[in-house]
């Protein structure tokens, strides 16, 4: 026998729409706000070491990449001209007197056409920190954080021992005596060439 649902008694409508006497609440509190603040500081300070640990690895990295440009550039000049790029003589024979502004633009202008241009010559934690300085600014474009070796123009010269330097940092900017690349392509710090040769680092 099929059952008949039947309605008991009056039926009550439904209501979707709920009245709620209090205001709606669309900001925070100040206390709030306060603690939110209070949470992100101690967030930023337990995670500030890690943060600028993995920030100075990058740039380490970058550094390395430049000077693995610079290596090829050389080597295509190099392997160009038969020699190792000479700084200009006088009438009697010998290397002109060059001031540390004026070698930096002999290099610039030798291995502009190989590619060595522009952010290649500049060592990333370099710039960085000197973005604070305005006196810096004036000098930016023109500034090379890296000194390449000078040879004589025997073209064995630079590839006589694989182990010698070809380009190297002015400056210790990642705090392992600063950066080399030899000739033959290996990135290496001072402090590793030292160590390699016998030669004991002390630790700062």
């Amino acid at each position: 026998m099929p059952l008949t649902l039947r309605p008991s008694g009056k039926s009550q409508p439904h209501c979707f729409v709920e009245k709620v006497n209090s205001p709606c609440r669309c900001a925070f509190t100040l206390i709030e706000l306060l603690v939110v603040i209070a949470l992100i500081g101690i967030l930023v300070t337990l995670y500030a070491p890690e943060l600028s640990t993995v920030r100075d690895r990058a740039e380490k990295v970058i550094c390395m990449s430049h000077l693995r440009s610079l290596h090829v550039s050389l080597g295509a000049y190099l392997n160009d001209n038969e020699q190792w790029p000479q700084f200009p003589k006088d009438s009697n024979g010998d290397d002109v007197d060059l001031t540390p502004q004026q070698e930096d633009q002999f290099w610039l202008d030798t291995l502009k056409e190989y590619g060595a241009v522009g952010n290649v010559w500049k060592c990333p934690t370099m710039s960085r920190q000197l973005a604070y300085q305005s006196s810096a600014q004036d000098w930016e474009g023109s500034r090379l954080d890296y000194d390449p070796a000078t040879f004589d123009d025997n073209p064995v010269t630079p590839r006589r021992y694989q182990g010698q330097p070809w380009v190297m940092e002015k400056a210790d900017m990642h705090h392992c005596g600063g950066l080399m690349i030899r000739a033959d392509g290996t990135v290496q710090s001072l402090q590793e060439a030292l160590q390699a040769a016998g030669i004991q680092v002390q630790a700062h």
